[in-house]
């Protein structure tokens, strides 16, 4: 088994071994009713991201919106933005430059979400399928300046939308839930 670390470098390592003294799935388990296969590489991705938000005033009324990005072709997929960290930076640093790149928004820290961690098994166009864990530090960003575009060669398209609207078309409960954590932190202000 190849193990491949946050810095992308490759390492040989048995089956289900993680690198660090504990299996991470015994070789040959059935996983969703499906054999999966005794090898497979296994890389470990550090990413962050952010609830970017802006707030309107209209009349006595304080109206949120965060910004939303969809990365598939048909746009039905609508997630935050976040990317991987560079080597040594520190996740707020990424997440500030990863809203900015994919949303053309320049933000300021207000607050820590949550750690968003899950797993999924990359089969695409692969000889050996490669278990990918994933790591995404998420915060509140206020919007400070820029504006909304969706340039980023990584991004289909950029909205934004109420936090309801946020809600029903996320397409990750853990991003619904720092959308909701958002909203906690700011209705005590």
């Amino acid at each position: 088994m190849k193990s491949q670390s946050d810095d992308g470098q490759a390492e040989k390592r048995f089956p289900g071994h993680n690198g660090q003294g504990s299996l991470e799935r015994p070789a040959g388990q059935r996983v969703n009713g499906t054999e999966q296969p005794n090898d497979y590489t296994v890389r470990h991705i550090h990413s962050a991201g952010g609830v970017a938000y802006r707030l309107l005033q209209a009349s006595a009324t304080r109206l949120v919106q965060v910004a939303l990005i969809a990365t598939d072709k048909e746009c039905r997929r609508w997630q935050l933005p976040k990317g991987r960290l560079y080597p040594s930076e520190e996740p707020l640093t990424a997440a500030l430059r990863e809203v900015e790149e994919e949303t053309g928004l320049e933000t300021e820290f207000e607050s820590f979400l949550k750690t968003v961690r899950y797993d999924y098994l990359d089969t695409y166009a692969r000889a050996v399928p490669e278990r990918v864990y994933k790591k995404v530090d998420f915060y509140l960003l206020r919007v400070v300046g820029g504006i909304l575009s969706d340039a980023s060669v990584e991004v289909r398209k950029v909205e934004w939308a109420s936090p309801d609207d946020a809600l029903g078309r996320l397409a990750y409960d853990g991003e619904r839930d720092c959308i909701r954590l958002a909203l906690e932190y700011l209705n005590g202000y």
